[in-house]
């Protein structure tokens, strides 16, 4: 998404929280032009990779609500996802997690005496930097564990990054498309959403996609692949299909693959 559309969508107030890196869908397996294809095949496939990374290239400083950071050339920002970021950016990279700082524990004490001396203020912010528009470069920052305005996405001046794309899984760590049949709707059919990572099934949400079979072509968008459903026989469950736009490159939220 293009800047200027960005920076409208960044006024309201919402409490970020950092989620599982999404893991790179790396070059597909996915066959080439129509496939004809029966229940239970697959019709598209691509390898799971490990989550990106960003390697600061023009340094950055950041200062939001009291909180200072400097972001040397040569820092790596480990990629995040973060549910409901205005525009939904693919490129979201967050600093580790940090305790609160010093003076805001040293705050919290003198605030609180001995209870403040045995239970600090124990404040998690996080900075996170933000390509909206894809370019490697971050316009926008925000800190996750701010209060009030402190938390809302800003625009900073733009400072290069480099990409540091992830490397295969390994382990038979796929992410697969199957065609599923009517499954016994009439005037549909479905497509279902498998990962593995390291030979063993991992639950997807929202893994099933349904198409309507009463208008043809039908199209459908599924993590980023274009999948269009060119004819289907009712009495055999063959259905002819062409994966317009394939998973790669791009990328899926695993959380069980979090670390």
């Amino acid at each position: 998404m293009a800047l200027a559309a960005v920076v409208p969508l960044l006024v309201a107030a919402a409490d970020y929280k950092i989620g599982a890196p999404p893991l790179r869908l790396l070059p597909s397996l996915t066959q080439a032009g129509e496939q004809k294809v029966m229940p239970g095949n697959i019709v598209a496939m691509s390898v799971l990779g490990r989550p990106d990374a960003a390697i600061i290239v023009e340094p950055v400083r950041l200062d939001q609500a009291g909180e200072q950071r400097a972001f040397a050339r040569g820092m790596v920002l480990a990629a995040a996802s973060v549910p409901g970021l205005p525009g939904d950016p693919q490129r979201v990279f967050c600093e580790e997690g940090k305790e609160g700082s010093i003076g805001k524990q040293m705050t919290g004490q003198m605030l609180f005496g001995l209870v403040g001396a045995l239970r600090p203020t124990k404040l998690d912010t996080r900075y996170c930097l933000i390509d909206a528009d894809g370019d490697s470069f971050f316009d926008h920052a925000f800190l996750v564990g701010a209060k009030g305005k402190g938390k809302l996405p800003y625009a900073i001046p733009k400072a290069e990054y480099g990409l540091i794309e992830g490397l295969p899984l390994g382990g038979d760590s796929m992410v697969k498309l199957r065609y599923a049949g009517s499954g016994g709707e009439k005037g549909s059919v479905s497509f279902d959403l498998e990962a593995s990572g390291f030979g063993r099934m991992r639950p997807l949400p929202g893994a099933r996609h349904t198409l309507s079979t009463v208008k043809l072509p039908a199209h459908e968008i599924i993590e980023g692949a274009v999948i269009t459903l060119l004819a289907y026989d009712a009495k055999s469950g063959e259905a002819t299909v062409i994966m317009n736009r394939d998973f790669a490159p791009g990328h899926i939220v695993l959380p069980e693959f979090a670390q």
